[in-house]
């Protein structure tokens, strides 16, 4: 795993956001000083660490791509207790990459989530791409639920008015609601 750290890692988290943004995607890997091919490059590295029987698992793959942890802390999940850790990313200061942890440092979840020292933004009624993570949203609009759109990256709020759709736990794409 020589050479994967966070900028490469924040790569990977561009490849399933270019499925809504592929322009700020561009932006964003050319302000990682990467090319087109270097984010997929990792993404397709990260994907074959993911799969592959020698490379480390949960909190210990983290680890091994990410380094330590910035900030670390216990919580209680009902009656569980569990380990939540952050990394800040190289391109979004205000933001940071948590997991959650349960017994035998499983990773029970890992999303983008709001750095907590970061204010939490104003959103409009039609928030902009990647304006917002979802905890944003949900704090935001008291009618807000989640939707699991069963796929593992994807995430959906929807609103009475809208629907929210989040790819790592960022915006990515607003719709109006018909129904």
């Amino acid at each position: 795993m020589y050479g994967f750290a966070r900028r490469e890692f924040t790569l990977t988290l561009l490849r399933r956001m270019a499925d809504y943004q592929p322009e700020l995607v561009r932006t964003a890997y050319t302000r990682l000083g990467a090319t087109k091919t270097d984010y997929l490059k990792a993404f397709n590295r990260w994907q074959t660490m993911l799969h592959s029987t020698r490379a480390p698992r949960g909190l210990d793959l983290l680890h091994a791509v990410l380094g330590p942890e910035d900030h670390r802390e216990t919580v209680r999940l009902g009656d569980v207790t569990a380990s939540v850790a952050h990394w800040r990313l190289p391109l979004w200061p205000d933001l940071r990459w948590q997991a959650i942890i349960g017994a035998a440092n499983v990773v029970i979840d890992s999303t983008l989530v709001r750095a907590p020292d970061t204010p939490r933004p104003d959103l409009p009624d039609d928030p902009a791409p990647w304006s917002c993570v979802v905890a944003d949203t949900l704090q935001s609009w008291p009618d807000a639920r989640q939707v699991n759109p069963d796929v593992p990256t994807r995430w959906l709020v929807e609103t009475d008015r809208h629907r929210l759709w989040f790819t790592h736990g960022l915006l990515q794409l607003v719709d109006e609601r018909d129904d």
